[in-house]
């Protein structure tokens, strides 16, 4: 039986579970309209699609593991974490304004590098403040605040370009800013972070050697090989949404608001598991949670090789929500659980830079083959890769279900 204070959510929790609400309302605004303004305004092709965001997604791992380092046991991270959201909105915001896409690259790779600033900042908080058998719950409820964020911020954005066509493309980067800049506020004033025992100097001096347990260590293998397999949204948007521009089909602006009603129906199931694959990964704390939701991968490939029509669209996005829920979820929980409170940052730090590392070689290889050769080609091969990261979960999954020894 759990505690009353186990049973009740504490207020740091809420605070980030709030600050990720309008966190996301700004970055979703943007992000479904961005592979159409890279494409259609400044004409990139899908691999350059692909390249920039999954780089802005490399450099926001790699700052993330140097921030899980250092940054996430500090006293102040909760002026350190605010910094990152203004970071991110400020540089997003920027986007509005360029005129060439190498332009816009960098802008969201700031952006991004500041995300992955605050991210284990974040999730350190979150983890910190949870009782013992609440982890998987506390991570749920702010993914669930964090993707209602992202249904507000795609109907924000759907709304702009309903009323502007193409031409509101800029608009919507330029409205992102508002919800971005709550943001930054509700985090700064929010959040206490305050039962934690201080830091001492040798102990900041032994954590830059981290002494993780070895099956965290082995756990990255499958995670990087699922990154590899985990290319950008951007991308299945972008799949949709040209899958439909044929001779005799609809126009750019009510395409675009196609792919957008698409990404709606991904966060509304997003929205709708998380808090409940949170209570699952409190009821379920080992492995297979994690497998299962590299397997769900595969039919969302298999779909988006299918010819893109409004049906095939929808249902992508739908598995792709049920798909991430439970990935984020489950290995947030997982992670959370599996590591001493002293090392949590640095955990989630070496995990977002293996998953951003992997996220951009794949963005790169699923945008190159798209490119070079065929979409059915490029969405085979990420199949591949997230069946096989799932079979090598399979030894830890079968380890971790026998009972244990009581002797040991």
């Amino acid at each position: 039986m759990q505690s009353r204070m186990e049973r009740s959510i504490p207020h740091d929790v809420w605070a980030v579970a709030f600050t990720s609400l309008f966190s996301d309302w700004s970055y979703e605004m943007l992000l479904p309209i961005l592979p159409f303004f890279l494409s259609i305004d400044l004409g990139a092709s899908p691999l350059v699609v692909g390249v920039v965001e999954g780089s802005a997604v490399a450099a926001q791992s790699l700052v993330q593991w140097g921030a899980g380092l250092h940054l996430s046991r500090r006293e102040n991270r909760r002026v350190l974490g605010s910094a990152g959201y203004a970071t991110t909105t400020a540089a997003d915001g920027l986007i509005a304004l360029a005129s060439v896409w190498p332009v816009a690259a960098v802008l969201r790779g700031i952006a991004w590098a500041a995300r992955g600033e605050r991210l284990p900042i974040k999730k350190a908080i979150l983890g910190d403040a949870a009782a013992g058998g609440s982890v998987g719950r506390a991570f749920g409820l702010e993914q669930t605040f964090d993707s209602l964020g992202a249904v507000a911020g795609t109907i924000s954005a759907a709304a702009v370009v309903a009323t502007q066509g193409v031409p509101g493309l800029r608009t919507v980067f330029a409205v992102s800013v508002l919800p971005g800049l709550v943001a930054v506020i509700l985090f700064y004033r929010l959040v206490w972070d305050r039962d934690r025992q201080p830091t001492s100097p040798a102990r900041v001096a032994s954590a830059g050697r981290p002494q993780l347990p070895r099956s965290f260590w082995l756990f990255l293998i499958p995670a990087a090989v699922f990154g590899l397999a985990s290319f950008n949204i951007l991308l299945g948007l972008l799949r949709v949404g040209t899958g439909l521009l044929k001779p005799g089909g609809p126009g750019f602006g009510s395409t675009i608001l196609v792919a957008l009603v698409a990404y709606l129906a991904y966060n509304l199931v997003y929205t709708g598991l998380s808090y409940p694959a949170g209570l699952l990964s409190d009821r379920t704390p080992r492995l297979g949670l994690v497998a299962a939701a590299y397997a769900l991968f595969v039919p969302v490939d298999l779909l988006f090789i299918l010819p893109p029509t409004v049906v095939v669209g929808l249902l992508a996005f739908v598995t792709a929500g049920a798909q991430v829920a439970l990935a984020d979820v489950a290995q947030s929980a997982w992670v959370s659980r599996s590591v001493d409170a002293a090392q949590r940052g640095s955990a989630f730090g070496y995990l977002g830079a293996v998953q951003g590392v992997g996220s951009l070689g794949a963005s790169a290889l699923v945008g190159g083959l798209w490119t070079a050769y065929s979409p059915a080609l490029a969405f085979t091969v990420s199949a591949i890769l997230a069946a096989t990261s799932a079979i090598l979960l399979l030894p830890a999954v079968l380890l971790s279900s026998k009972p244990r020894d009581p002797r040991r």
